[in-house]
């Protein structure tokens, strides 16, 4: 159905057009990939069909109208799938969303035909009358029939086969010589002559009726069909326009199924004229080497203000023709618009005309020689070429005496390079290279080659002119070596020397090259470390910072535990005032608990589960409420408040603690609070305790008060010497103290300070251990 638009395909010079044709290949390229399936059959060229219901009078029949229904069907499923799809596939979605579906004359058709195509018998009142008739008529012709039938098969009369129809009649299969014995009319003979089909009298006027009703019939048929034509000629407009939609979808389609064949794909698309092509490669070879398994070699080249012209050079059969079709093939292939086998970051822009000069034109007719035919089209190249022009020459200035040739095509691109054109050509003229090496707006390209195995690579290389191989090649072919060697000497030795550096430069391109690609390699493995190592660091660094917020929490959790036993050790030893040995054994389980404290913290090391802020509190969590940690039975006092914690007294043991795991509870009733112990917050006087009291000043009794204090809790902290200053002055507070110093059951000597330490102002006491 879309097969007309293909001989419409036209070279487009419109950014707006081409871009809006691509992208409709892109979308639906995007259908048949991703998309569940797109409404495809029924897509029947009706063209003629509507062209004959123009005239007034004709019909069309009832396959015609069958196949309209079906197209019909088709193109409402259409409109309905792109209506879902709007937002994605706009350009496909803006050929239907203006055309108003009519579906009136689907439900037309469908009273008049049945699914198959065929006319329902009820089309209309007459039509039913008159198949109802012939029913009737046939059902007694057949019963007659069936009489004559049964006898004259008794009496052996028959062929084999039964009642059978000709010309439209029931008739009888008669052995021929028994046809005198059935009185009828002979319809037809088989080809043998040992049959023939008799119509029996008996039935004749019967089917002469039948056969008027049959006629009658035809007529009520042409009479339908033709008031279902009368009535879809006003739609015909409308109908016309959905075959259009339909034919360009199905080209679009077909355009799609080709971009998936090829795994072409729309590259960036520029108004100015340029050209970068990534990974690109020739359609054909795709195709061809897919049927057999072979893999295509892509290439890449770039045409720009600055590098306008490609001249490519290089081996016989070592691909410069197929770089150059290439070129030109996918750049007219992108302007007819179909998508292009390439990378979809290439970048094409717009050219405004393609001139190409390929092949051999000669023409005996027009007395034209291949050169001479070349002439011509160099001629109009020179002419029409502009900016905005791209031209492909292919073995540009062949054909003649290369001493002339040669300079004549130098002379020739030279002029396009002036008109500012964009080309790509071919050749093997060392001229046109050093001019292209030399020339703003052109640039060498080779076709690399073999050198160990003597055969072309079919690799584009831009920015070095290529050898032509020729020696090497004969050599490979297994020419003559005495003629290899006589055709060296008659090349000059300059020329030989340039072959030669151009091999030997290719050499050496080849050995840069694989020292780049192992760098690059390297310095992708080393990127690749980095990052890991970068990664890796993150994630030590992140599982650091958990590990040490944990171990925090669980600090904070023994600290908690130990104060509060250690609290009411100091409780009995206070309330008992324990003799010495007493508290000899207390300290020793207070270290037995330490060590078996840090022994829980090295071995099971608990993590604490946070508990969240919805535990049933009684009240909010303020300065002066009471609570309990969370999976504790101790009330404390809320003294202090920070973001996210708490300060808690319980009693003279104070801690901070994480506001998650507390809960606010009722106030301890009066008589529990002075039951009540007084303790210490023991990791808060091991952090602010001093080896050194000064009671200088001091009333004696709040002095004494001070030491005892003091004393105790150096001893309970594990200090092995602290100092007492209590000066010299009348040497009332040195004799208090040294009398409470021999009495105490924690000091194991002391002594007055060195002179220059305070002498006998300052008492130094060693402590038990």
């Amino acid at each position: 159905m879309g097969q007309q638009y293909i001989e419409k395909i036209r070279f487009v010079n419109r950014f707006d057009v081409l871009e809006k044709l691509l992208i409709q290949v892109k979308e639906f390229k995007t259908i048949l990939i991703e998309d569940t399936p797109f409404p495809a059959d029924h897509y029947y060229n009706i063209e003629s069909y509507l062209n004959k219901a123009v005239v007034e009078g004709t019909f069309l029949t009832e396959e015609e109208f069958h196949q309209l229904r079906l197209l019909l069907q088709t193109f409402g499923n259409i409109c309905k799938y792109f209506e879902q799809r709007n937002d994605r596939y706009t350009q496909l979605a803006s050929l239907f969303g203006s055309i108003q579906f009519n579906q009136s004359l689907s439900k037309h058709i469908e009273k008049i035909l049945d699914e198959k195509g065929l006319m329902r018998t009820n089309a209309s009142p007459e039509l039913a009358k008159i198949s109802s008739a012939i029913n009737e008529k046939e059902k007694d012709v057949r019963r007659r029939l069936n009489s004559i039938y049964e006898k004259a098969n008794k009496d052996g009369w028959l062929a084999d086969s039964g009642i059978t129809v000709r010309d439209g009649r029931l008739v009888l299969p008669v052995l021929a010589e028994h046809k005198r014995k059935i009185s009828g009319l002979v319809h037809d003979e088989s080809s043998t002559g040992q049959t023939v089909y008799i119509e029996p009298t008996d039935v004749f006027e019967t089917n002469n009726i039948i056969r008027e009703y049959q006629i009658a019939y035809k007529r009520e048929r042409e009479k339908i069909l033709i008031e279902l034509t009368n009535k879809t000629r006003p739609d015909l407009p409308i109908l016309s326009l959905y075959l259009q939609r339909m034919g360009l979808i199905d080209f679009i389609r077909a355009k799609a199924l080709l971009a998936i064949d090829l795994d072409a794909q729309m590259p960036i698309l520029h108004k100015q004229a340029q050209a970068k092509w990534v990974d690109a490669y020739h359609p054909l070879l795709k195709l061809n080497h897919q049927k057999v398994g072979l893999s295509v070699v892509t290439l890449s080249a770039q045409l720009t203000k600055e590098k306008r012209i490609l001249v490519i050079s290089g081996p016989n059969a070592g691909g410069k023709s197929v770089c150059l079709k290439t070129i030109g093939l996918l750049q007219y292939m992108l302007q007819c618009g179909f998508l292009v086998p390439c990378k979809s970051h290439s970048e094409i822009g717009i050219f405004s005309d393609m001139l190409v000069d390929i092949g051999d034109e000669q023409s005996i007719e027009n007395d034209l020689s291949t050169y001479s035919s070349h002439l011509l089209h160099m001629k109009y190249f020179t002419e029409f070429a502009d900016a905005k022009t791209l031209f492909l020459i292919d073995e540009f200035g062949t054909g003649t005496d290369p001493q002339f040739g040669g300079p004549l095509a130098e002379s020739i691109l030279n002029r396009l390079n002036q008109k500012n054109a964009f080309g790509v050509v071919t050749t093997h003229y060392s001229n046109l290279k050093n001019f292209a090496a030399n020339a703003h707006g052109l640039e060498n390209a080779c076709m690399l080659f073999d050198n160990s195995k003597m055969q072309p690579l079919y690799v584009l290389e831009i920015g070095k002119p290529g050898s032509s191989y020729a020696f090497e090649i004969a050599q490979k072919t297994g020419l003559s070596t005495q003629i290899i060697d006589y055709a060296k000497l008659k090349v000059g030795d300059k020329q030989k020397r340039v072959d030669d550096l151009l091999i030997e430069l290719e050499k050496e391109k080849a050995h840069v090259h694989e020292l780049k690609k192992r760098f690059t390699e390297k310095e992708e493995k080393s990127k690749q470390l980095i990052d890991d190592y970068t990664k890796l660091k993150t994630e030590l660094d992140t599982n650091r910072k958990k590990l040490l917020t944990e171990a925090r929490q669980e600090a904070l959790a023994i600290i908690t535990e130990a104060n509060s036993r250690i609290e009411n050790t100091i409780r009995e030893i206070r309330e008992k005032k324990a003799d010495t040995e007493t508290i000899r054994k207390v300290r020793s389980e207070i270290k037995v608990e330490v060590e078996n404290i840090k022994h829980k913290n090295k071995t099971e090391a608990p993590k604490p589960q946070p508990v969240p802020f919805n535990v049933a509190n009684i009240g909010p969590i303020e300065v002066g409420a009471h609570v309990q940690i969370v999976g504790q039975t101790n009330i404390g006092e809320i003294v202090e408040l920070t973001k996210n914690k708490a300060l808690i007294a319980f009693g003279d043991l104070r801690s901070w603690v994480d506001m998650t795991k507390l809960q606010t509870v009722q106030a301890p009733k009066k008589e529990e609070k002075r039951k009540g112990t007084k303790g210490v917050d023991l990791n808060s006087k091991l952090q602010h305790f001093q080896t050194e009291l000064n009671i200088i000043g001091t009333r004696g009794e709040d002095a004494m008060r001070q030491v005892q204090e003091f004393i105790d809790d150096a001893y309970l902290l594990g200090f092995k010497e602290v100092r007492i200053v209590h000066g010299q002055g009348y040497g009332i507070l040195r004799k208090l103290v040294k009398e409470f110093l021999q009495r105490s059951p924690f000091v194991e000597s002391f002594k007055h300070e060195h002179i220059e330490m305070g002498g006998d102002g300052v008492s130094l006491v060693t402590l038990k251990t």
